[in-house]
């Protein structure tokens, strides 16, 4: 495990030398004194989400395990944080590193869990958290951002998912099916209309791999793109004013 970890940091390191936040560098001072550390790797990537495996013994002490496909990303940064969108679930925080060599996420903290990191490589990232009789292991791929061609398509509503939250804490979703369509254009200009309300603008992909609509402007919209398929399309944003987080999904027309 020490060597598979051991897959981890260089150039942020640097880049990060000179930070002023004292979280930061109480992080990168840990990691550099654990065996997590490299200075010849790097993992400051975002990490898209395969699947999870999950542990469990049954009531005659068989292992059993059950493996879901949850839809989002994981990702450290050089700043000490991090950030982790599950199913429309989004979490963010600090991470550490233990005395043990294991990654502390939200260290002392009510949401502090720790993980063992079980593979790392180029393309792909597996951690495991153990709690109480159950072990989750969480299997990740290096994410690539999508092209462009594939999503320049008129897209047809289906469902949004709004889902209240403040602070830490989120409130029960609510599903809407609204009649409409989006469409983005190949000379980045899009359409959307829904139940009745047109609205158009301009839009461009940035270096965080988000859609982002209208920008530089009142309206302006970033959206993290959890799926695109041929046939699907599945975007995801937090509306910091209304402090609502809305998933929204679309077919292919």
């Amino acid at each position: 495990m020490k060597k598979n970890f051991t897959f981890l940091m260089l150039a942020v390191i640097i880049a990060t030398a000179v930070s002023s936040c004292l979280k930061s560098q109480n992080a990168l001072d840990n990691l550099k004194k654990s065996c997590m550390y490299d200075s010849e790797k790097d993992y400051f990537n975002k990490w898209e989400n395969t699947f999870t495996d999950i542990e469990k013994k049954d009531n005659s002490g068989n292992k059993v395990i059950e493996t879901i496909y949850p839809i989002g990303y994981f990702q450290l940064s050089s700043d000490g944080t991090y950030s982790r969108m599950s199913n429309n679930v989004p979490l963010s925080g600090a991470w550490d590193v233990t005395d043990s060599c294991k990654l502390v996420l939200n260290p002392g903290t009510s949401l502090q869990r720790e993980f063992e990191v079980v593979k790392l490589t180029v393309d792909s990232l597996v951690i495991r958290r153990t709690e109480g009789a159950t072990i989750y292991i969480q299997h990740y791929a290096a994410f690539h951002c999508f092209d462009l061609t594939t999503i320049t398509h008129r897209w047809d509503n289906t469902v949004i998912v709004q889902q209240p939250y403040n602070g830490e804490n989120t409130y029960p979703s609510s599903t809407i099916y609204p009649d409409g369509n989006f469409t983005l254009n190949s000379n980045y200009t899009y359409s959307r209309l829904s139940n009745g309300d047109y609205l158009e603008g301009k839009w461009i992909v940035n270096n965080n791999c988000q859609l982002v609509l209208d920008k530089d402007t009142n309206l302006e919209r970033a959206f993290d793109i959890q799926k695109l398929t041929p046939d699907s399309l599945i975007i995801w944003r937090k509306d910091t004013q209304a402090k609502i987080n809305y998933l929204q999904k679309y077919i292919k027309y």
